[in-house]
């Protein structure tokens, strides 16, 4: 495994970094997907999973465990090297992997995670009948994903294209309707993260992740789809900044 190749590090030219965000990007998505979310004081490193990018050639992850433990092992070095404040953030489907990473953080570098934000996610296990058989139909899965937004429907009607997309966006899909059981319990702060217009993650679903910390918890409303995070990066930056803040999108 090239560390170079498991990890995307976004950073703004000639800007020092004061803190961290290590993100878990959504499913069929790689480490590009940082990108949006640079600001001056942070560094971001995005997990990019196998099957996608620079990693085109590897098999995907089959499962949650396995795609965290390849985090757990490219990460821990450089979160070993110094003591920049880091906090994860996981969106969509990299909420359940950014969920299981500080875990594993707190097991076994207590305290270095210092907030866990999760996007756009209901906590599983969230079984969903019509998911699972668009994964069997690449035009089921083709509508499902324009649905869901972030997606040039024009992109997805070459075949070669199509098959970029899908092909990993299918595998952490179904790794991610085999991912079952309930968060593990954390003792880090926590905060949600919810948009007024995605119907995939309605905010008192995804709110209901306060019961897997012990830690005091937040909330960030975003207004626009699934992805709007990305486009609002610099309110999730603010919430970040100023620990204990519930900043919100303006009222329209």
């Amino acid at each position: 495994m090239a560390t170079h190749n498991v990890l995307a590090r976004w950073v703004t030219p000639g800007s020092h970094p004061q803190r961290r965000l290590v993100f878990f990007p959504h499913a069929g998505a790689g480490g590009l997907t940082g990108r949006s979310l640079a600001a001056d004081d942070a560094e971001v490193l995005a997990h990019r999973r196998p099957g996608r990018e620079a990693r085109m050639a590897e098999p995907a992850a089959s499962s949650v465990e396995e795609a965290v433990q390849e985090a757990v092992e490219a990460l821990l070095p450089t979160l070993d090297a110094d003591d920049l404040p880091t906090d994860v953030l996981g969106h969509s489907f990299g909420a359940l992997l950014g969920a299981e990473f500080v875990a594993r953080m707190e097991r076994d570098r207590p305290g270095r995670i210092r907030r866990l934000v999760v996007s756009a996610k209901v906590p599983p296990p969230d079984p969903s009948p019509e998911l699972s058989e668009a994964l069997r139909d690449d035009q089921a899965l083709v509508a499902w994903l324009v649905d869901l937004g972030g997606t040039p429907p024009e992109l997805l009607e070459d075949p070669v294209m199509r098959s970029m997309v899908l092909d990993p966006l299918r595998a952490d899909l179904t790794a991610s309707l085999g991912h079952d059981r309930e968060p593990p319990l954390l003792n880090t702060p926590l905060l949600t993260v919810t948009a007024d217009g995605d119907a995939t993650a309605p905010a008192q679903d995804v709110d209901s992740w306060s019961h897997f910390t012990t830690a005091p918890v937040g909330t960030l409303r975003l207004h626009g789809g699934h992805h709007a995070l990305f486009e609002q990066a610099e309110l999730l930056h603010q919430a970040l900044r100023e620990p204990g803040s519930s900043p919100s999108a303006p009222e329209r």
